[in-house]
């Protein structure tokens, strides 16, 4: 059972793909205790009621280091539920706590308690100062990077993730910014796309060269055995090969996932969330007037995000691990509407699943299958 917590929509940077950028200036909601408490309450009913193997609890917003006090109330609060409940949930339940921050508002004295709570943290990082300070910059319009520098190692050393994300902006050595990171140490970096609808041809040229760096050197690492996990290349490999989908085996929308905005709300996706009373996509709210918790987070209209099979792309040989077809969430942020195909992401997964195609062939003639993994 996965739980992310929206626990603030205040954020300290303005990055200029944000989901949000366009209405930074009217999200202004905390979460209350009552929602915190609510939410985590239903989350351990609801792992009682179907055993799950594991509990993780997400914090995210905003930037939820503006909430460090928030943050420590809820994993005392969790914990205590879920140590009181031990013996109905499932033996060895794997119960962990997430943050996904912009690195920014990090001290030693926050470090020193992630590390002792054993919280995984995911990163916000574009490489190096010059890449990373195109698109997250501060209130001021300043490059952000300075403020996570100092932290970088410790962040190593705790196991964190990255996450950066490539834009027409900073295509240009965005494979270098890539191997970058994983000179610092970092083991697992993911890549996602600023589907904008302003990419162009030249753009996506462009892209082809940077996503041909970054295979080959995926592929040097794998003949290599590094550890190191390049999830842009490797997830469109693991789906081919095992035959999976997106939706059903990169979506956990499709198992159990309670998503809750700060005043409540809850989505089946954290990219729909948002505290205003008649959202797309609202599946309801923590609250409920009479009962005191909402009963109907995981209601049948959540089937449509997992079901729906676009007729444009019938018969398309990548259309199950591709984001065009798959993924609602990511139609909805790039075309508006949970049914409508963005040409953009289209042609984006055409080009990244035909080079990892071609790479992870040689991979598999080269040396071996397991390779690959």
């Amino acid at each position: 059972m996965n739980v992310e917590l929206s626990i603030t929509e205040q954020c300290n940077l303005r990055c200029s793909y944000c989901y949000f950028r366009e209405t930074h200036a009217k999200r202004c909601a905390v979460m209350s205790d009552e929602v915190m408490e609510a939410s985590i309450r239903l989350a351990v009913k609801r792992s009682i009621e179907t055993q799950d193997a594991f509990l993780n609890i997400t914090f995210f917003g905003g930037e939820p280091l503006l909430r460090m006090d928030f943050i420590k109330k809820t994993v005392k609060f969790a914990k205590k539920l879920v140590k009181q409940n031990a013996s109905k949930l499932k033996k060895d339940l794997k119960f962990m706590f997430s943050l996904d921050t912009n690195g920014t508002l990090l001290t030693e004295e926050i470090i020193k308690y992630l590390k002792k709570e054993k919280i995984r943290v995911t990163v916000s990082l574009d490489g190096p100062e010059k890449k990373h300070d195109i698109s997250r910059l501060t209130l001021d319009g300043k490059g952000s990077f300075k403020k996570i520098k100092p932290f970088i190692p410790a962040l190593v050393e705790m196991g964190a993730e990255v996450v950066s994300v490539v834009t027409p902006k900073n295509i240009k050595g965005f494979a270098d910014s890539i191997k970058w990171l994983f000179k610092q140490g970092f083991e697992i970096v993911g890549v996602a796309q600023d589907f904008n609808g302003k990419w162009t041809s030249e753009d996506f040229d462009a892209l082809i060269v940077e996503y041909e760096k970054l295979a080959r050197f995926w592929y040097r690492s794998k003949k290599e055995n590094s550890k190191i996990r390049l999830s842009l290349i490797q997830d469109k490999v693991s789906m081919a090969v095992f035959r999976m989908r997106q939706k059903t085996d990169g979506c956990f929308i499709n198992t159990k996932t309670l998503v809750v905005a700060a005043n409540g709300n809850t989505f089946p996706c954290t990219r729909f969330i948002s505290c205003q009373k008649n959202a797309p996509y609202i599946t309801g709210n923590i609250l409920d007037e009479q009962s005191g918790v909402y009963k109907g987070v995981f209601p049948k209209k959540v089937d449509r995000f997992i079901h729906t099979d676009r007729k444009e792309c019938a018969g398309c040989a990548i259309r199950q691990r591709c984001l065009a077809h798959e993924c609602g969430c990511t139609s909805f942020y790039s075309t508006g509407s949970l049914d409508k195909v963005s040409p953009e992401v289209c042609t984006h997964e055409r080009i990244l699943c035909a080079i990892c195609d071609e790479y992870a062939l040689k991979l598999m003639r080269e040396t071996s299958i397991d390779r690959l993994f």
